[in-house]
């Protein structure tokens, strides 16, 4: 039967479609302009931001005797393959010990992560839950000391319908103790039957690292303001991890050159661009404007660059008589540069649909921000604009280097994120943080800082199943928790809106 649509109907799609673009162009063009004011503050109730995630990406499954990452597993136990036919061969593609071990992968990750309770209802069989497997897995969230990591060392075919997995737990207090896991099918799922724990050794003090012969460890000094998350509180802290106090709440803090006062956006009434002295006082707005974001100082200290974007969050989907149309993300966004001491401003002729992210040259030359291909330039006095080549359309939050001749910035490798650094003229691109690319989840390591010296760099991780400051020499070397677990009750956290989480200053 051939069917074909009517004219009429052709015709009022056509019709919304061309309602449908031109009113977001004239959402685009109707962006307001921001205006300085001297407006004071006034205590109104705190609407979050909605910040975007990148798109999902497939995850490879891990290589055999894979470690285990301490982050919490994605994926719940596979369904199973039903048992072969007489004469047939157990397994012959070894489907099933590949999903056997992902069980096994996962209830151990699930167990690093704190997640006992999905630890429970998704990876052990009925007798297990209702035996003493199950009831370890219930006290473990209260076990002392907690259990701080988890990996897989050996997994093997036990008998025709089961597989056994040799795991190594690690304990917060140093110790380490073998754990055993028998997996059967049930319902269709290679599910965990019976745990058996080896004994838990003594732990024995770790001895202190000495510095590297001929290479001094790093020292570091000045002090930080970081975000807990997007909107939420900002804090200060000295790089020792002394100090420790809460300055107020907003978005991107950043230092001023001088080191008196930190810029920062508020997505709250009354919106806008705000200041603060490390010491809390003296916050004023100099910027009114809704949506405002990653504020960044003029090397002078004399003007400020932020960025304002607007549109879909997603892919907006249309239905008409029946028929969907799906039109894709929009986005309309502007740099503009704010002077501190003669209230002017000046949107910058960029060429991107959305802009993110600027940070200035040492020089005050040049701004370096994220664009819609990836990282981007503009000379700010003869507004030449340019792109650096090899780069990556996924390339993000760049950061100069105190000196000028370095970029750090992240960048998306297959299932997750990374910390890079290239020269200034976009070459040498190097990769200074890596994942194991074989885990189901590997974590992901963003948002970088440099310290004032340029000997070192500060960035957010979740390796260790939360996000932490991290930080490492410029050459990627040396890599460990700035302040250790000290930070975890506040809850830090990356929300993947381009957002500046850490500024160091002297």
């Amino acid at each position: 039967m051939h069917c074909a649509m009517s004219r009429d109907r052709i015709s009022a799609i056509r019709l919304v479609t061309a309602v449908v673009l031109l009113s977001l162009a004239a959402c685009g063009s109707g962006m307001p302009t921001p205006t300085p004011t001297a407006i004071p503050l006034a205590a109104t109730a705190t609407p979050s931001p909605r910040p975007s995630k990148p798109p999902a990406t497939a995850t490879a499954a891990p290589l055999p005797f894979s470690p285990v990452p301490a982050t919490p597993a994605q994926a719940t136990p596979a369904a199973a393959p039903t048992q072969p036919a007489a004469g047939k061969s157990a397994d012959p593609f070894g489907l099933d010990e590949r999903l056997a071990r992902r069980t096994a992968e996962g209830f151990l990750a699930r167990l690093a992560a704190g997640e006992t309770d999905s630890a429970f209802g998704l990876f052990l069989t009925d007798g297990a839950q209702q035996g003493e497997a199950g009831r370890w897995v219930s006290h473990l969230a209260e076990a002392d000391p907690r259990l701080a990591g988890a990996a897989l060392l050996e997994f093997r075919r036990a008998t025709l319908a089961s597989y056994e997995a040799r795991g190594l737990l690690r304990w917060a207090d140093g110790s380490n103790q073998t754990v055993t896991l028998t997996l059967v099918q049930q319902r269709g799922l290679w599910l965990v039957e019976a745990i058996t724990l080896g004994d838990r050794p003594t732990p024995t003090p770790t001895p202190t690292p000495r510095p590297r012969a001929g290479r001094p460890a790093p020292r570091l000094a000045g002090r930080l303001v970081f975000q807990v998350s997007s909107g939420g509180d900002l804090y200060v802290v000295n790089a020792d991890g002394s100090g420790l106090r809460r300055l107020t709440d907003g978005l991107d803090p950043a230092w001023s050159p001088d080191g008196k006062r930190i810029a920062f956006t508020r997505w709250r009434t009354p919106w806008g661009v705000y200041l603060i002295h490390p010491d809390g006082s003296g916050e004023e707005r100099v910027v009114d404007g809704v949506q405002l974001k990653e504020v960044a100082w003029s090397p002078d200290g004399k003007k400020l660059a932020f960025t304002v974007n607007r549109g879909s969050a997603g892919p907006v989907t249309l239905c008409f008589f029946g028929f969907c149309f799906t039109l894709p993300p929009f986005s309309t966004g502007q740099m503009w540069l704010a002077g501190l001491e003669s209230g002017e401003f000046l949107s910058l002729p960029l060429d991107d649909r959305a802009v993110h992210s600027p940070t200035w040259s040492p020089d005050g030359r040049r701004i370096v921000y994220a664009g819609d291909q990836g990282l981007a330039w503009i000379d700010v006095e003869t507004m030449e604009k340019g792109r650096f080549a090899g780069g990556s359309a996924w390339d993000s939050s760049p950061a100069f280097s105190p000196d000028g001749r370095k970029i750090a910035f992240m960048g998306r490798v297959h299932n997750r994120w990374e910390v890079f650094t290239m020269n200034a003229d976009g070459s040498g691109r190097t990769r200074l943080t890596a994942s194991d690319p074989r885990l189901t989840d590997p974590p992901d390591n963003v948002a970088p800082a440099w310290s004032p010296d340029g000997r070192s760099l500060a960035f957010l991780s979740n390796r260790d199943g939360r996000w932490r400051i991290y930080v490492m020499e410029a050459d990627g070397s040396d890599q460990r928790p700035l302040f250790g677990d000290r930070l975890d009750g506040l809850g830090l956290r990356y929300e993947w809106a381009a957002e500046r989480v850490i500024s160091w200053t002297q």
